[in-house]
């Protein structure tokens, strides 16, 4: 009934639109403005194929043309987002064109993804510029978006100071960076109303509207409703999302102030893929099953609502000198009964256990940042200066019943599902809490960034130095703290003007980690981990397209405990450990011929674990063992082959298809020598531009995993079930 119903809903308005009482909107004009220091902009200068901007952010050194940027770079157009909308995870459809990026999960209830062999998720996103607005469950809308710059390297000290936690690997630095820039008033009014069908039965509806006014038309305004149900391709999985943003600018000779935010309202029943998988044994990984098949029990639901508030200011003070203000303000609470750490372990030949929890969590994030700009010359010296000062809080508590004495279990195996076993435990924590009763933990980041560009004939050199203190507290009010400088530089060189060669380092960082009470260095304070990465390449532009080739080393820190690791008050936490990762990456994008354009890439990436202990704790003799090192160990859920290609064909102007083949590698799961294996995946649309009467619409069919690939995704030691079969449907009324 709830079907036939959307079924005449787009008829009436199909019909409404025929009679001809509304006025098609013209195309969009971009706002040209010469203030772009720290205000992203979407960008009409698109390179050919129009998938990916000519221009890229680099963090508060503003917009830099994507040949110059000396990092592998790319920001993402409105026309990618729209055409890789995927129903299950809707930003997925943008990372996966990226051969940095592998795809973590296509579960909606999580946001991971891995990037150059890292693991990371919604956490290190950013929008506006403002970090730690989303989660490890929640996404940036893509509806609300304008583009998608993506850094494909730990280049966060260009972006001011940001929380380390980020879900499920709260010690690991962030290996990229993601940046989503929102929608804004264009000059010609905008009214598009889209209705989406994918899945068993989810029906889709978001309405955008924008327009400018006052005098010059200074002010914009452009609103987002999203209004989501239905049931996904996931057999047991469905769906429930309501949100609206807004988005507000204004723009004069001297300033631009951008403010956006909104509020969601979001549910998820269902969709468990996650599996932990590190009790498998060798020749004993399962074959994975059909995509959709249903790993969830009956009651498996997430719940989260919250809201969010970005700021962007630029003020122009002369020809030289100009100063920003960026702020961010995001609440969010969720409420889910699931399997304990998110997953369920998976054992020998499919077997499936794990602990019922009702979990339960608030949190709040304040970002602010204020500086300066000049650009000047000295002689045939340009000189772009910036220096700013951050400040990060972010407060959370959360109340978890899967550790409770008597918890209820969770039994099955991939092919007959999951069933709790026993009565389970809601509402008060192992110790006795109730959620209102819990304190929050807190951290707080202070950073000084100066960063510079000096541009000196056919060279340019880029320099960063941000001193970072961070201090975290307890619930309790224990604190830690510890200060850091952190380094970003690079040089590149344009021997014609569409050639650039350069060389680059950069570095992430986390916050300082206390030893707990349990382990013999209790107490101990370490340092922030920092992950570091050094890269040399070429950018390439020539006949309608742009080549990327890059050299990298990553280096990712990590802790590690030494000794029994079954007893820790036998056993130490310590600092060492690392995974290093050494890889080649190549991307392409353009227009191949006057009705073919591509966008993609490949990499090769090797990734291996050095300086772990050679000896450990024998718990029995009291003293320290010879044990074997893990060196030269693969580093896990690391494919060595990751590659992307996408080719639109544009018959005319009203027609288009598109095919995308995504391939990744074979990978170790695990250190008992279980390997995933590898699977490529196809997607395949269709779109048409129409008009009824005088209104234009835009008819889509895309379809992911064309071909029905059942397949395993390895992350860590984790596996995650791949996405089955997903068809989706849209009408867009440009009215």
């Amino acid at each position: 009934m709830y079907g036939k119903k959307k079924i005449l809903a787009m008829a009436v308005l199909c019909a409404v639109a025929s009679v001809g009482f509304v006025v098609p909107a013209g195309a969009e004009e971009t706002m040209k403005h010469d203030l772009d220091e720290v205000i992203v902009e979407a960008d009409r200068d698109t390179l050919p194929g129009g998938f990916i901007a000519n221009n890229d952010r680099v963090g508060i050194l503003g917009n830099i043309k994507a040949i110059d940027v000396p990092f592998t770079q790319k920001k993402y157009t409105e026309k990618t987002i729209m055409t890789f909308y995927d129903p299950n995870q809707p930003l997925n459809g943008v990372l996966a064109n990226n051969p940095s990026i592998r795809i973590g999960s296509p579960s909606p209830m999580y946001t991971d993804f891995s990037m150059r062999g890292v693991n990371m998720n919604a956490s290190h996103y950013y929008i506006n510029g403002i970090p730690n607005m989303f989660n490890q469950t929640r996404s940036i809308p893509t509806y609300v978006l304008s583009s998608v710059d993506i850094v494909s390297g730990p280049n966060t000290v260009l972006n001011g100071a940001t929380f380390s936690n980020n879900g499920t690997n709260g010690t690991d630095a962030p290996a990229g960076l993601l940046n989503g820039t929102t929608k804004r008033a264009t000059t010609d009014p905008v009214t598009h109303y889209t209705q989406r069908f994918s899945g068993r039965s989810t029906w889709t509806e978001d309405l955008d509207v924008g327009r400018r006014f006052g005098k010059n038309n200074e002010w914009g305004i452009r609103v987002n409703a999203h209004n989501e149900d239905g049931g996904l391709s996931m057999e047991g999985a469905d769906v429930r999302d309501k949100s609206i943003y807004i988005n507000l600018d204004h723009q004069d000779e001297k300033s631009m102030t951008n403010i956006f935010g909104g509020y969601y309202d979001w549910k998820v029943n269902g969709g468990q893929r996650w599996l932990s998988a590190s009790k498998v044994t060798k020749g004993n990984l399962a074959e994975a099953p059909d995509g959709k098949t249903d790993l969830s029990f009956d009651g498996q639901t997430k719940y989260n609502h919250g809201m969010l508030f970005t700021l962007n200011h630029v003020q122009k003070f002369s020809d030289k000198w100009s100063g920003f203000i960026n702020g961010g303000y995001g609440h969010y609470s969720e409420h889910k009964y699931d399997p304990n750490s998110g997953s369920l372990t998976l054992g020998d030949n499919g077997k499936l256990s794990g602990t019922f929890r009702d979990y339960i969590s608030d949190s709040t994030s304040t970002y602010w940042q204020v500086g300066v700009s000049n650009k000047a010359a000295i002689g045939n010296v340009k000189n772009d200066l910036s220096f700013a000062v951050d400040y990060f809080m972010y407060k959370s508590k959360a109340l978890n019943t899967g550790s409770n004495s008597g918890q209820a279990t969770i039994a099955g195996d991939l092919w007959n599902g999951v069933h709790i076993v026993g009565t389970p435990i809601f509402g008060v924590d192992s110790k006795g809490n109730n959620f209102d009763d819990l304190g929050y933990s807190k951290e707080h980041a202070y950073a000084a960034t100066l960063a510079d560009r000096f541009e000196f004939g056919k060279a340019s050199l880029y320099a960063a130095l941000q001193y970072r203190d961070t201090e975290t507290e307890s619930a309790s009010g224990a604190k830690v703290s510890k200060d850091s400088l952190n380094p970003t530089f690079a040089i590149a060189y344009k021997p014609v003007e569409n050639l650039s060669v350069y060389a680059s380092y950069a570095q992430s960082y986390t916050k300082p980690v206390e030893v707990g009470k349990d382990y013999v260095n209790k107490g101990e304070i370490f340092d922030p981990i920092k992950n570091k990465q050094t890269e040399i390449g070429v950018k390439y532009e020539n006949a309608g397209m742009l080549h990327s080739f890059a050299l990298f080393q990553l280096d990712q820190a990590s802790y590690m405990v030494e000794g029994d690791t079954a007893n820790p008050k036998d056993a130490y936490y310590t600092q060492n450990g690392k995974n290093e990762f050494k890889g080649i990456e190549y991307s392409i994008t353009g227009k191949v011929a006057p009705k073919w354009n591509v966008m993609g890439g490949l990499m090769y990436l090797h990734g291996e674990r050095t300086d772990t202990p050679s000896v450990s704790w024998d718990s029995k003799d009291k003293k320290l063992k010879p044990t074997t090192s893990k060196d030269g160990w693969y580093a896990t859920g690391t494919p060595k082959w990751n590659a992307v290609l996408a080719t639109e064909y544009e018959a005319d102007q009203n027609n288009s298809a598109i095919l995308r083949m995504n391939y990744v590698g074979k990978s170790h799961v695990n250190d008992n020598g279980v390997m995933a294996p590898d699977y490529m995946t196809f997607d395949l649309g269709y779109k048409h531009k129409t008009t009824i009467n005088t209104t234009p619409v835009t008819l889509s069919a895309m379809c992911y995993n064309v071909l029905g690939k059942d397949y395993w995704i390895s992350r860590g030691t984790s596996v995650a079930l791949g996405a089955p079969r997903t068809l989706m449907l849209s009408a867009q009324f440009d009215i």
